[in-house]
């Protein structure tokens, strides 16, 4: 009995496809109707998301086969073709791309519906974007001239509103008007434009319990807990060169409130000698151990060099006069 069943599986069967003219296809019970698609779209080129198919009053679903709706040979199954287009949907705020199959009669606002539907992102903070342009709600997909496997960016934006003060190295403050969806890498590229500091070496803290927490870069100020009002705090790293007398050269990457102090303490560890055996010049005057690299002026790419105690002597302005 079972050996019967499976014949009847294995049987071979020949079936029309009426779609304005007839098809004929070779076909087997176990193929799927998606795989029939594909045959379709080989033969006639109409894409399988573009097709729906029924038979006897039944819509067929892709991943079934032809056994499970009883289709026998020579039956005739229904094809409409849609207006059906598959496109990509690009989530930058969560690293995401989905795959959507939709309409070109659809609106932007049934996008954004199955967009709230597949991520959770409410549609009222979604901004659909394609080609450069922002999408209206009310627009059909055809209007935008959305073609198939194209790609559209959503941007996340809540509502929020945030003046975000910076505390520019302490020297300054400046207040920002930012959205809650901006990421901290967004801020640090503002400030670039506003201040001329390169984003890459900006450190953005706000203050928790007393502590200076680093936000992250990839992360939207919202996921850090950045509300309307708050003071986030810039500090800077520098890279600069520290040449020893030997003539070796350390690189070192610090805050630009770091002091004389802090090099030294590398340099401990490093070269293992004692604060007490030399002192660091940076443009000819001495960098005490107290003093910033911001107040002597080290910038990126600068070099601070090493001087044995013994090799020169430091005047009372701090001036080095060189052995």
């Amino acid at each position: 009995m079972d050996s019967h069943h499976e014949q009847q599986q294995r049987q071979r069967l020949k079936i029309h496809v009426k779609v304005m003219k007839t098809f004929t296809l070779n076909v087997n019970c176990t193929d799927t109707v998606d795989q029939i698609k594909s045959k379709l779209s080989v033969i006639e080129g109409i894409g399988g998301s573009k097709q729906e198919m029924f038979f006897d009053g039944m819509h067929l679903k892709n991943e079934d086969k032809l056994a499970d709706y009883n289709i026998m040979p020579n039956s005739c199954v229904d094809l409409y073709v849609t207006d059906g287009v598959q496109i990509y949907v690009k989530i930058p705020s969560v690293g995401k791309t989905i795959k959507l199959n939709v309409r070109k009669s659809s609106t932007v606002a049934d996008i954004k519906a199955e967009i709230e539907q597949r991520e959770g992102i409410v549609m009222n903070e979604q901004i659909l974007m394609y080609a450069g342009q922002q999408l209206e709600d009310n627009h059909m997909l055809s209007r935008c001239d959305l073609r198939n496997d194209q790609t559209l960016h959503v941007l996340v934006c809540p509502t929020n509103r945030l003046h975000v003060f910076i505390n520019v190295r302490g020297e300054k403050i400046i207040c920002l008007e930012a959205k809650g969806w901006y990421t901290v890498a967004d801020v640090k590229l503002m400030i670039e434009t506003l201040e001329g500091l390169p984003a890459c070496s900006q450190i953005l803290t706000r203050m928790q319990s007393g502590l200076g927490v680093a936000l992250t870069d990839g992360q939207m100020l919202q996921d850090q807990n950045v509300k309307n009002n708050d003071t986030l705090f810039l500090e800077q790293n520098v890279q600069f060169f520290v040449k020893t007398w030997k003539g070796k050269t350390l690189t070192m990457i610090l805050k630009m409130s770091d002091t004389g102090k802090e090099i030294m303490d590398r340099l401990e560890e490093k070269l293992l000698i004692k604060e007490d055996m030399y002192y660091l010049c940076h443009r000819g005057r001495v960098l005490s151990p107290g003093d910033t690299l911001q107040n002597h002026k080290v910038e990126n790419n600068s070099t601070v060099f090493v001087r044995f105690r013994n090799s020169g002597m430091i005047s009372k302005d701090k001036e080095v006069i060189e052995s």
